[in-house]
């Protein structure tokens, strides 16, 4: 079997990652699958051995893209050259991100040419990217061929609903192919000479600090308990998040909470001895890829508290990994909020900009369904509010014991019991090992070369798509503009 991998670039990153391990998989495997990595820079690693640097495929906007044609010859030309003969099928990522018009183009001439093809979008310009989304405009009737040659593969569960979702009554399957968690190293135990300088009690986010990671949440939670410490670890490296990230410092520390934003940055600690040193890891991300932050903190040896995403993790449990400690929504009373008609204003705000940057139109009811799909029993899912609003909550809770009681409950935070985490570090190793995660694209593979008939090619209205990624009842503050 001879495949032809594709992407803008091999640079260290997650998508270069997933092709490294893949390759890696398959040869400790056995599996006789000759593959070259096709990309618009030279690849800096060593973990793939067969690599062609393609002129035209690397980022590029919609002015400066080359002809379609002319990216969609080379593509097929170097494949040839590599591999020493026309590839079976083509496994192409983040085809529609945006990133560069000619290779969705290119895509479409292939999939009309009749070429296999499994495409793999590991994020989406419908997914509050605007900017990529506008890239694709002229070509974005095309942007999703289908036909029984061309197979999609999604991260999460979510992401394959939508794709399904727009594909219906297609000829196009959507298959789950969640990423591999590679194994672990275990931590020493004797590396601790530099965790006598950490928290005690310390409950880890181990994030690097951005907006959709929801760092107020653990200001929240440090409010409502006063026997853990809180921490993420690591500060921004995006000069516009820096402001947010130094007022919720400052915040913290004016309500003296048993609360560190960055701790990898206050200490002489390793990343290993912070997790080490960490009663458990903690998340409260309201958005994520394929989940790995659900998942890699059981191979830690690690349980996991906080905030669950039932859209990328519903498939984990049947998995074996067991979230059930997790909530889905944090609920603070309406009450703490000194002016809702001021919160329906922010929510109509924030979607009459988020729609006008997508230049869509906003549905007539879009405020009130989005208002109600945060409010339920008087109460707002704290994790879907902007930072203002979220300091004021937290400004009353630490204020009320009443309040924190509620935050206490409805939170769960505890330290697991080793059966658990043992049972769920057992799950991870065995459905999202290297192993597993080549055993099921070799499935789709044979899947896609046993297709008798591979012509026909039509395009799925990507509006449907763009529909639901946009629905009001979706919307979260912290990641509008």
């Amino acid at each position: 079997m001879k495949i032809a991998i594709v992407h803008y670039h091999l640079q260290p990153g997650g998508v270069t990652r997933v092709i490294e391990n893949t390759l890696q998989a398959w040869e400790e495997n056995g599996t006789e699958i000759e593959a070259v990595a096709l990309s618009g820079r030279a690849y800096p690693g060593d973990r793939l051995p067969n690599t062609r640097k393609i002129d035209g495929l690397d980022y590029s906007s919609p002015q400066d893209a080359i002809d379609p044609k002319v990216l969609t010859e080379r593509l097929r030309e170097s494949a040839r050259n590599a591999l020493g003969q026309a590839p079976d099928l083509w496994h192409i990522h983040n085809h529609s991100l945006g990133k560069n018009p000619s290779l969705t183009s290119a895509v479409s001439l292939l999939a009309e040419a009749g070429e296999r093809i499994l495409l793999h979008p590991h994020d989406f310009a419908e997914d509050g990217r605007p900017g990529n989304y506008l890239s694709l405009r002229e070509v974005y009737p095309r942007v999703y061929p289908t036909g029984s040659h061309i197979h999609y593969a999604a991260l999460n569960q979510r992401d394959r609903d939508f794709l399904a979702h727009m594909l219906k009554d297609r000829p196009s399957p959507v298959h789950l192919l969640a990423n591999a968690v590679p194994p672990i190293s275990p931590f020493s135990a004797s590396a601790k000479e530099n965790t006598c300088e950490l928290p005690e009690n310390l409950l880890l986010y181990p994030v690097r600090a951005v907006r959709r990671k929801n760092l107020g949440e653990l200001a929240l939670l440090a409010s409502a308990h006063h026997d853990f410490h809180f921490a993420n670890s690591l500060g921004p490296t995006n000069p516009q998040f820096t402001p947010i990230f130094e007022e919720w410092i400052q915040f913290g520390k004016e309500l003296d909470l048993p609360l560190t934003y960055g701790l990898g940055e206050h200490t002489n600690a390793s990343f290993p001895e912070m997790v080490s040193h960490a009663q458990s890891i903690l998340s409260v991300s309201v958005a994520e890829g394929f989940g790995l932050g659900f998942l890699e903190p059981w191979t830690f040896g690690k349980g996991l508290c906080g905030r669950n995403l039932p859209d990328i993790t519903s498939d984990f449990a049947e998995l074996g990994v067991s979230l059930a400690n997790l909530y889905d929504r944090l609920p603070v009373p309406l009450d703490c909020i000194s002016s809702v008609t001021q919160l329906r204003e922010t929510i109509q705000s924030a979607l009459e900009q988020f729609y006008l940057n997508y230049q869509q139109d906003l549905p007539q009811d879009g405020t009130e369904t989005a208002f109600q799909s945060m409010v339920a029993n008087d109460s707002i899912d704290f994790g879907r509010l902007d930072e203002p609003t979220q300091q004021e909550i937290i400004r009353a809770v630490a204020q009320s014991w009443e309040l924190q009681q509620g935050i206490q409950k409805h939170a769960g935070l505890e330290v697991l019991a080793k059966d658990i985490i043992d049972r769920n570090k057992q799950a991870v190793a065995e459905q999202f090992s290297l192993t597993s995660y080549a055993e099921r694209t070799l499935k789709i593979y044979q899947e896609l070369l046993a297709v008798e008939d591979n012509h026909g090619c039509q395009f799925a209205n990507g509006q449907l798509l763009l529909d639901q990624y946009l629905s009001p009842a979706r919307l979260n503050l912290l990641r509008t503009s």
